[in-house]
C-alpha cells in the first residue's frame, strides 16, 4: 500500500470540504456500516505503524544505553515519558504499544543479521492491516508464557490457527473472530500446549487467594479478596438461582426470624470462626481460611433443600475433562461459566465430590451416547457420613459437618466404592491438599483413622478421628 497515497484517502473519508467532521447523522444504514468498515480498515494500519514506531523509541531507549538513549537525550526519564509527550496517549496504552510492538519486531542478533519477531505470522498480519492490535496482543498474552515450554512448532501451528481465525482465513471460519473471542480461544491454546502451567499456575493462585471484610462505612461493611475460579463459578452459579424473576427476592425473614437467625449464629459463633483454627500449625493466613469458609458455605447453600433450582435441578457447576486425560490424569478441565482451565487436581475434587457422568461424542461433536452419573454420594449417605464424622476429620480443622465435602478414601479409579465405608468429612481446603498436604485417611471398620504429617507425629501412628459430640460421648462413658 502505498502510505501517502493511504493518508490522503483516509482524510478525504473523515473530513468534509469544509474540513469539518463529517456528520454521521446523515449516512444511510449501508453507509454507515460501510464507513466504519473503512475507518477500521485504516485504524489497523495505523496502529501497525505505532507499534513499530513504539516499539523503536523503546529499543533507542533501553537501560543500557543510559543517558545516551533517546528518551533520556529528550529529557524523558523514560521510553513512556516521550511517547506519551509525543502521542498525548495514556502511560497504559503507549505501555502496550511498546510491549506488543517488541514482540513483532524482528530482533537484532550479535552477528548483526535480525532474527524473526517473536510471533512472526501476528506481526505480518498486523503490518498488512488483517489483524487488529487488540486481537494482537490477545494471542500474544496468551502464547508468551508458554516460549520456554512448548514446543516451537507447536507455538507456530496456534498463532497460525489463531490468526486465521481472527482474520476469517480459516476454512470454518463464517467470519473473522472478535478481538474477545481470539482472547478465549488464545486462552485454550495456551492451556492445551502446556497443560502443566494450569497447575503451576493454580499453585502460585493458591497462595494469593484469600477475602477480606473491611471496616464498616454508611451502614455496611466491604468485602474484598481473590478467589479460585472454581469458588467463583459456585458462586455465580449460586446467585444464578437465587437472582431469577421467579425465587427473588431471597433471603427475606420477618423479626422473628431474623432474631432466631441471630441467638443461632451467637451459639456456635466460635464454632464458625476460622481463627479459632490452631494458627501454629495451620499455614492458611487469615484471609485464606476465610476464603475457604466461604467455600464451605457455597456447597452447603447450593446443597440446601430450599435452594432454587436451574432447570429442574439443584444448581451444579459443570466441569469438563476429556476421559483419557481423566484416566492418566495429566491435562486440563474447564468448568461451566469460567474462562479460566484447571487442573487434574482441581478437576478429581469436584468428580470425588460431585460424581462424573460420561458424554461421548463423534469426531463432529454430535452427542452419541450419554451415561448415568456415578460416583455421587446421596443424601441419606452424607447425613450418615456427618453424623459418623461430626465435622471436617482432620485434627484442628473446625469446619462443621455440614460445609465439608465427602471425600472418596479409595478412589474410584482404584476400585473404591461410593459407600458409607469409604467415605469422610474433608472441608474444601484439606480436600484439595489431602494428597500433598502430608495428611493420610483411611478406613478401618467404617470409620476414619489419621496420621498426622511426620513433623506433627514422628511417630507415624493412626488414630481414629471423630468430631461426633455422640461418638466422644460414647467414648468418655466406656472410660
Amino acid at each position: 500500500m502505498n502510505t501517502t497515497s493511504g493518508f490522503s484517502d483516509a482524510t478525504q473519508l473523515l473530513r468534509c470540504g469544509d474540513g469539518r467532521s463529517a456528520d454521521a447523522r446523515a449516512l444511510t444504514d449501508d453507509e454507515l456500516i460501510a464507513e466504519t468498515v473503512a475507518v477500521e480498515e485504516l485504524g489497523r494500519l495505523v496502529d501497525a505503524r505505532r507499534l513499530v514506531l513504539a516499539a523503536e523509541i523503546a529499543h533507542r531507549s533501553r537501560r543500557e544505553l543510559a543517558g545516551e538513549g533517546l528518551a533520556a537525550r529528550r529529557g524523558c526519564r523514560n521510553p513512556n515519558e516521550l511517547l506519551q509527550r509525543l502521542t498525548l496517549a495514556g502511560p497504559s496504552t503507549v505501555e502496550m504499544r511498546m510491549r506488543l510492538g517488541a514482540c513483532l519486531r524482528r530482533r537484532p542478533t550479535l552477528t548483526g543479521a535480525d532474527a524473526p519477531a517473536l510471533f512472526p505470522a501476528v506481526a505480518s498480519a498486523v503490518a498488512d492491516g488483517t489483524l487488529g492490535a487488540d486481537a494482537a496482543a490477545a494471542i500474544v498474552a496468551a502464547l508468551r508464557p508458554v516460549l520456554n515450554t512448548a514446543h516451537p512448532a507447536h507455538i507456530a501451528s496456534a498463532e497460525s490457527e489463531l490468526v486465521a481465525a481472527a482474520t476469517g482465513a480459516a476454512p470454518e471460519s463464517p467470519a473473522p473472530a472478535t478481538a474477545e473471542d481470539i482472547r478465549l480461544q488464545a486462552q485454550v491454546w495456551a492451556a492445551a500446549l502446556d497443560p502443566d502451567g494450569v497447575l503451576r499456575e493454580e499453585e502460585k493462585a493458591l497462595t494469593r487467594r484469600g477475602v477480606r471484610l473491611g471496616r464498616p462505612r454508611d451502614g455496611v461493611v466491604p468485602l474484598s479478596g481473590a478467589l479460585m475460579p472454581e469458588i467463583a463459578a459456585k458462586m455465580a452459579r449460586l446467585f444464578d438461582a437465587y437472582l431469577t424473576p421467579r425465587t427473588g427476592p431471597a433471603f427475606l425473614a420477618d423479626d422473628e426470624g431474623t432474631a432466631r437467625s441471630a441467638r443461632e449464629g451467637d451459639l456456635d459463633a466460635r464454632q464458625r470462626d476460622p481463627r479459632s483454627l490452631d494458627q501454629q500449625r495451620d499455614p492458611r493466613s487469615l484471609d485464606q481460611q476465610r476464603h475457604d469458609v466461604l467455600a464451605a458455605m457455597i456447597d452447603a447453600a447450593a446443597r440446601a433443600t430450599d435452594a432454587p433450582t436451574i432447570g429442574g435441578a439443584a444448581p451444579t457447576v459443570l466441569v469438563s475433562v476429556r476421559a483419557g486425560d481423566l484416566a492418566t490424569g495429566r491435562g486440563i478441565g474447564h468448568i461451566d461459566g469460567s474462562e479460566t482451565p484447571v487442573s487434574m487436581t482441581t478437576v478429581k475434587q469436584f468428580a470425588c465430590t460431585g460424581g462424573i457422568q460420561p458424554i461421548h461424542f463423534d469426531d463432529t461433536g454430535r452427542i452419541t451416547g450419554l451415561g448415568s452419573p456415578q460416583r455421587c454420594f446421596t443424601p441419606k449417605q452424607r447425613r450418615g457420613i456427618e453424623l459418623r464424622d461430626g465435622g471436617c476429620v482432620i485434627p484442628g480443622c473446625h469446619v462443621p459437618a455440614a460445609w465439608t465435602e465427602i471425600h472418596h478414601v479409595t478412589p474410584d479409579r482404584a476400585g473404591g466404592p461410593t459407600h458409607t465405608d469409604n467415605g469422610v468429612c474433608l472441608c474444601w481446603y484439606h480436600h484439595r491438599t489431602i494428597d500433598t498436604s502430608g495428611w493420610h485417611v483411611r478406613m478401618h471398620h467404617g470409620t476414619p483413622h489419621i496420621k498426622a504429617p511426620p513433623w506433627l507425629n514422628p511417630s507415624g501412628q493412626w488414630k481414629p478421628a471423630t468430631k461426633s459430640v455422640t461418638r466422644l460421648l460414647s467414648a468418655v462413658s466406656r472410660q
